[in-house]
Formats: C-alpha cells, sequence, structure tokens
C-alpha cells in the first residue's frame, strides 16, 4: 500500500465553521448552521431570521452544501447562538456539529423518484449517536442521490444512489430498493461503515486528511474494507450515458405544481424573506438546495405564489440571473477580498447565460461548487476568467 496520498495529507488544520467554531471574517464572525439534506422547518427557519437580526448582519447565506451561514457576528456569540439554535432543534450534538454535512436530491418525492427523508433523518440521528464519527473533517461529505444525479456529481466522500435496481453506496451494492424501514437502515449502516473505514485509514496515514480522495488510493481502500466487513459485493455499472446533467428546475414543479423552487439571489436571504418562506411551509420542510435555492413543498397553489415571491426579490424562471451564477463574499466582508464581487456577479452571469457561473474576490476559491464551468477570478489586475 503507498505511504503518500496523491493529494498528500492536510498540513493545515481543518477550519471549517459550525456554530460553536465561528470563523473570522473583515465583517465580523461567521457562523455555519448544518441542515442535512438541507431540511428546514418553519419554526426553525423563523429563529434562523430572528438570530440574523439580533446577533448578525440581518442576512443569511445559504451554501454549496444546502447549509446556512450567519455573518456580523460577535466573537462572542457563539455561546449564545448555539443556546438558541438548540431550543430550535438545530444542533442536536455539539460534539458532531461540523461532521454533519449530508445532500440530499431536494426535488425527491417532489418532482419524481423517491422521497429520501426517512434516509436523511435516520443517518443523521446514527451519526450523531457514534461518538467516533465526531473526528470526521468538517469537509468530509456525505450525499444521497434519488438517481436523477443532481447531488451525484458534486464530490461526496460518501455517496448513496437510489437506483431502480436497488441502492448504490460508493459502488457496493445494498440489499433492495428503500422501501422500508429495514432498507433505509441497510443504507445508513454502509455510509456510516465507509465513514469508519475512512477514519481508520486516515489514522494509518497520520490522521491529517480531510477527503477520501486525499488519502493513498483511498476510495478503493475505504470500498474494499467495507465489501470486507459488511459482505458486500461491487454494484453493476449503469449504461455510459444513461445519466446526465440534471436540470435546475425553477418556479411551480411536480405534478400540478405543487411546490415552489425559489432562487435566493447570490444566495443571501434577508430576514424578511426567511419569515416570508417560513410562513409558506406547509406539512413537509422545506429544503435547501446546494446551488442556493429554496424548495417549498405541499403548496396549494405554487404557481400562484411565484408572483409575491418576486416582488420579494427571489428569482423565479429560467430568465433570472440567480440560476446559475454564485460568489463568495468578497469586498467588503472579506480582507482577502480583490474585489466586490457580489456586484459585479450578475454581469458574468449576463455574459454567459447558459453557463455555471462562480465570481470569486481571490483565488481561494471560497464556495465555489463543484459543477462550475466558468471561474471568474479578482486579482490585482482585474478578473481573470477560465472555463470559456
Amino acid at each position: 500500500m503507498p505511504a503518500t496520498s496523491p493529494a498528500a495529507n492536510r498540513a493545515a488544520a481543518d477550519r471549517c465553521p459550525g456554530a460553536l467554531r465561528l470563523a473570522e471574517a473583515a465583517d465580523g464572525y461567521v457562523a455555519r448552521i448544518r441542515l442535512p439534506g438541507g431540511l428546514i422547518g418553519a419554526g426553525p427557519m423563523r429563529a434562523l431570521a430572528r438570530l440574523a437580526v439580533e446577533l448578525g448582519d440581518g442576512r443569511a447565506e445559504l451554501t454549496s452544501r444546502s447549509n446556512v451561514q450567519l455573518r456580523g457576528l460577535a466573537a462572542e456569540a457563539a455561546g449564545p447562538l448555539a443556546d438558541q439554535l438548540a431550543l430550535a432543534g438545530l444542533f442536536p450534538s455539539p460534539e458532531h456539529d461540523r461532521a454533519r454535512n449530508l445532500l440530499a436530491s431536494p426535488l425527491a418525492g417532489l418532482a419524481g423518484g423517491p422521497d429520501l427523508t426517512a434516509i436523511v433523518q435516520a443517518l443523521d440521528a446514527a451519526l450523531c449517536a457514534r461518538q467516533r464519527l465526531a473526528e470526521l473533517p468538517g469537509r468530509f461529505l456525505f450525499a444521497v442521490d434519488d438517481g436523477r444525479g443532481d447531488v451525484a456529481n458534486l464530490g461526496a466522500d460518501v455517496l448513496a444512489q437510489v437506483r431502480a435496481d436497488g441502492v448504490v453506496v460508493n459502488g457496493l451494492a445494498v440489499r433492495g430498493a428503500v422501501m422500508d424501514h429495514a432498507d433505509t437502515d441497510d443504507v445508513v449502516t454502509v455510509m456510516l461503515a465507509c465513514a469508519e473505514a475512512f477514519l481508520d485509514a486516515r489514522a494509518a496515514e497520520g490522521g491529517t486528511a480531510w477527503r477520501i480522495a486525499d488519502l493513498a488510493d483511498g476510495p478503493a481502500r475505504v470500498r474494499a474494507a467495507v465489501a470486507v466487513r459488511l459482505g458486500l459485493a461491487a454494484a453493476p455499472q449503469p449504461p455510459a450515458g444513461s445519466v446526465g446533467p440534471a436540470p435546475r428546475p425553477v418556479g411551480a414543479v411536480g405534478p400540478g405544481g405543487t411546490a415552489a423552487v425559489l432562487l435566493a439571489p447570490l444566495g443571501r436571504l434577508t430576514a424578511v424573506q426567511l419569515t416570508w418562506l417560513a410562513d409558506r411551509v406547509r406539512g413537509r420542510p422545506a429544503r435547501i438546495t446546494p446551488w442556493r435555492s429554496v424548495v417549498l413543498p405541499d403548496l396549494p397553489d405554487a404557481a400562484g405564489l411565484i408572483g409575491d415571491a418576486a416582488d420579494l426579490g427571489f428569482g423565479v424562471d429560467a430568465t433570472s440571473p440567480w440560476l446559475r451564477v454564485t460568489a463568495c463574499a468578497g469586498r467588503p466582508g472579506c480582507a482577502s477580498a480583490l474585489a466586490d464581487v457580489q456586484a459585479d456577479a450578475a454581469a458574468f452571469a449576463a455574459r454567459w447565460p447558459d453557463r455555471i457561473v462562480h465570481v470569486s474576490g481571490c483565488a481561494r476559491h471560497c464556495g465555489r461548487p463543484a459543477a462550475t464551468q466558468v471561474d471568474v477570478t479578482a486579482s490585482s489586475e482585474g478578473y481573470q476568467v477560465a472555463g470559456v
């Protein structure tokens, strides 16, 4: 077995922020609140709106991992913030705070595909119940894809794909399709076994790797270890080209238009917008998507809601510049940024309306989505463009 990883073990500390560990920025401190599967109910959403005003700059940021960030916090805000998040049900385990990184297909069960809520909630609960998994780095990522391929290509360390012929986790076949509680438990068992195999391999290499890909032959080693431990076989590969890039719908979706996808401008929501969304959550929770939009399920009239959403500043159709452009904090929020990228982002989206564009204030490319096609990066000599 090779002694060194292809990416080399990370020498720097993992500084991903959480609700307790805040990250310092030029405009104050940043807290990241994990929302496994992007799921958030009306009550927690109202709590975030209130905390954004009381402790932060009045806004919430949606991230490419379906989480939410609050900015402009005081250094001493971590304690009061954690207390309020716990009361809202958003902070179930302080030890596992930064490990609860879980993506799920946002339209699963709403516009085709099976509902993944049971897997998401079971995985989150089981993760928080295992003390050792609190050691997972803040960049380690789980994902559950409902077969449409929308989160399968976002670089997850542990990926469960719910296919017509069953469930596949990191290339291993899991018994049956997810149809009952027992099958959900099987999927969770295999996903967490992959995470534990990563920790074993990580310790053997010195304990500094952040991702499975950082390990020498990481994916193959993890897959082999889990296959032996659980007696699993490799899953058959789907036909080439059978799953293409998933579309990113916006507006009314689902049979009869019973759900709505609303775009947050550059992933930022005001407290007013958050409260408006919370007032329209019916039945199932809202879902934050990895492309920084919000899905509202179970609406009596999604099409009728679109006009009101547009008046509040949401993007509501495929012509919106917010469908395919993202940007980091930029100036003045980030001391490393060389430009006010949020102010400039819409113009770049207009230049490449059919491409996924990310605008970065510096070469670190913070918040860059995995599916980015055009990179626009601020430098001391102006913007540099790659991918066109």
